[in-house]
């Protein structure tokens, strides 16, 4: 993870989200106490100037609607202009509204970053994954599928499961921590992309930043689970607590 983690506390980069307004509170909370700093904002005419003092953002479609499509366009090409990191975050993008609305997207603004489930990344390699909306149903690695994905955008991609895959097309780097509650937590995936978010905010590498955030955050949620006896009502706040006091030495690459 190199100094990625330690780059983050020390810089505290702000962070643009337009988030998925079902997880909002759990995404600002992840990166604020990984050392970063989160900002939200619903509002296209203020796009350009919250862009200017963030150091990346986050498009997360969770819970999409038309009328904002004004805003992802305006903040995504304003981060463009700003050559400023584009993370998305494409909920149950398989779904024919929300495809046709990535598809818009994708014309309009450069993302460097993507991060989804298998059955969200193998729509942007034109593949198939049994899923249902937010869920992959299948616990296959689908590594190709990624790859494909990484080519066919020009993005890193971060797929997430029971192994996390992350690529650029040509370069590739599993992880393999893997915890029950993550998978049960709804928002889990979406603090993650807050989180890479944060580490590609302070390295132009973002292969190395995803990477960083999926193994500080699947480190912390294997320890947070073992904390809790895999007990779901206690996780967000042991995760939350790993998260803020873990270390970069602490974390491990598998």
């Amino acid at each position: 993870m190199n100094t990625l983690l330690t780059n983050v506390r020390e810089q505290q980069p702000l962070v643009l989200n337009i988030a998925n307004f079902v997880t909002m509170q759990h995404v600002a909370d992840a990166i604020n106490v990984v050392g970063a700093s989160p900002l939200m904002t619903n509002e296209p005419q203020e796009a350009a100037e919250l862009v200017s003092v963030s150091s990346a953002v986050v498009l997360n479609i969770g819970t999409l609607s038309e009328a904002q499509w004004p805003l992802f366009l305006a903040v995504g090409q304003a981060a463009n202009q700003q050559n400023k990191p584009v993370i998305l975050d494409p909920v149950a993008v398989g779904m024919p509204y929300r495809a046709q609305f990535v598809r818009r997207l994708l014309e309009k603004v450069h993302v460097d970053i993507i991060r989804g489930n298998a059955s969200e990344i193998a729509w942007f390699a034109q593949a198939e994954v049994a899923g249902r909306g937010i869920d992959t149903l299948d616990q296959e690695t689908h590594q190709q599928e990624a790859e494909l994905a990484a080519k066919n955008t020009g993005a890193v991609i971060v797929q997430t499961g029971v192994v996390d895959v992350i690529t650029n097309g040509t370069k590739t780097q599993t992880v393999h921590t893997n915890s029950p509650l993550l998978t049960i937590n709804v928002g889990a995936g979406d603090m993650l992309s807050g989180l890479i978010g944060a580490f590609s905010s302070v390295t132009d590498d973002y292969f190395a930043a995803g990477v960083a955030a999926t193994e500080l955050f699947g480190e912390a949620g294997e320890r947070a689970s073992a904390q809790v006896n895999q007990l779901p009502g206690h996780f967000i706040g042991a995760l939350f607590n790993e998260l803020y006091t873990m270390t970069q030495v602490e974390v491990v690459t598998r």
